[in-house]
């Protein structure tokens, strides 16, 4: 934040969807006092708390909350207790649903300080990342980042982009990227210059409960998984007009998003049909 190489690989080359699949954004918050945070402490499991330990208190407390909540949205979807979720991590940090069982559902959660976003979706990888903006978001700090961002030709359209905008442009191509390979499950590692976005990228406006319908996913090709094959994601950045940067991933050309809270799934319940 240990499954198998073969697990890995599975997960590293998936089919893309021949459907438009109902992606679920669900927003929540981190924080919480003294006694929501023990109450979310038991649902974790020994290894959970263990990891939780090593965090300085502020992210430690995060770290419960995130997991906590996690496992209580993933037990109102499969229709279990929090802490019966099967909730394991592999060797990369992507939490997965461990067993045998199809469990018709699969995920992935991204925070940044107190803003939490799960993705889910029926059957097929998923990723997501949320990166809210902060006045340590200058342009010096965009041109340190880009190049360790972009591959040679991004690197030159980004260049010669406004200078106002270029801060906004690596925050966008770092939440499309992060979002494919935690689609994948296999880490970034040194490979984010190896994944060539689109010139111009898909954008969808995100509100509380509206559904966005069916929307265009561009298409990104990059070479990651563990033969050496080719891997094809679709990803849009996504609009949640709230000073956040996100994205989301999964192997599909068009998806069906819809944002909701985490209270209301908790009252109202969850379908990814």
């Amino acid at each position: 934040m240990v499954e198998s190489s073969r697990q890995i690989a599975r997960q590293a080359v998936p089919p893309v969807a021949a459907e438009t699949p109902r992606l679920v954004l669900v927003r929540l918050s981190l924080q919480a006092d003294d006694n929501e945070c023990d109450r979310l402490r038991q649902f974790l499991s020994g290894p959970e708390r263990e990891r939780s330990q090593r965090r300085v208190v502020a992210v430690r407390r995060r770290a419960v909350v995130s997991r906590g909540r996690l496992r209580m949205l993933l037990g109102q979807v499969l229709g279990m207790p929090p802490a019966a979720v099967p909730l394991e991590t592999n060797a990369h940090g992507k939490p997965f649903l461990a067993g045998s069982q199809d469990w018709g559902c699969q995920f992935n959660m991204s925070h940044t300080g107190d803003e939490g976003l799960i993705a889910l979706a029926a059957d097929q990888p998923v990723g997501v990342d949320l990166e809210c903006r902060k006045p340590s978001h200058t342009a010096d700090w965009a041109r340190l980042m880009a190049g360790t961002i972009f591959g040679d030709a991004e690197l030159s359209r980004w260049q010669a982009q406004p200078h106002g905008q270029q801060a906004m442009a690596v925050l966008d191509a770092w939440v499309a990227k992060e979002a494919i390979f935690k689609a994948i499950g296999t880490g970034i590692g040194d490979r984010l210059r190896q994944c060539e976005l689109p010139v111009s990228m898909p954008r969808v406006i995100a509100r509380d409960g509206e559904p966005s319908g069916d929307c265009q996913l561009a298409s990104v090709a990059l070479p990651v998984n563990l033969d050496g094959n080719e891997t094809c994601f679709g990803v849009t950045l996504i609009d949640l007009e709230s000073g956040c940067h996100a994205a989301v991933a999964l192997p599909a050309k068009r998806a069906s998003v819809v944002l909701t809270s985490f209270d209301r799934v908790l009252r109202e319940g969850l379908s990814l049909a």
